[in-house]
């Protein structure tokens, strides 16, 4: 799918962009020249982000609308949990779970680990710097998603996913937390 000049569009790596220009450019050098998206990502003022249109292994696809997002938060019951007694097998599904690149997909991620993380603290346990590391990353994504389809900023998300997954989890319960 093509996209134009002022789409908001949702980057693998970078999260929520704007297409700021369309431009042959020859960023490799040996006569690869290629036509880029020019994007500026909504949430990193100054970064610039450039994907070629053809043949980049980097996903892109349009930003969810207000009623995904709000869909997501209305049926956070119905999101589940990742289930998984062994660590490294549990992060490997969390990596295949992330891989599917939707809202839906990393509202699943972070509900997860935002649980196990929970479960920890209120058993006096420390947080796994691995359940650290991937709310970081999953939960940047979905955070400023969720905060460019609503319209608010970033907090605003976190708490309103927080106080949704804090206030439908009192039953669940997860294996390995």
């Amino acid at each position: 799918m093509e996209y134009q000049v002022g789409d908001y569009l949702v980057h693998e790596g970078s999260g929520v962009c704007q297409i700021e220009d369309i431009d042959d450019m020859e960023l490799m050098g040996k006569g690869s020249r290629k036509t880029y998206y020019c994007m500026a990502p909504v949430f990193k003022a100054g970064a610039k982000v450039f994907t070629p249109i053809v043949g980049s292994t980097v996903r892109l696809r349009p930003v969810a609308e207000v009623e995904a997002i709000t869909r997501i938060l209305d049926n956070i019951d119905d999101i589940e949990c990742i289930q998984e007694p062994n660590e490294r097998a549990l992060q490997e599904k969390i990596k295949e779970v992330m891989a599917e690149f939707t809202p839906e997909a990393m509202a699943r991620v972070v509900k997860t680990v935002l649980i196990r993380k929970w479960s920890r603290l209120a058993a006096g346990k420390k947080v796994m710097a691995m359940d650290e590391k991937i709310l970081n990353l999953a939960g940047r994504k979905l955070y400023e998603e969720m905060a460019f389809a609503l319209g608010k900023d970033v907090s605003y998300a976190q708490h309103t996913f927080e106080e949704a997954v804090k206030s439908h989890s009192d039953n669940t319960l997860l294996i390995g937390a």
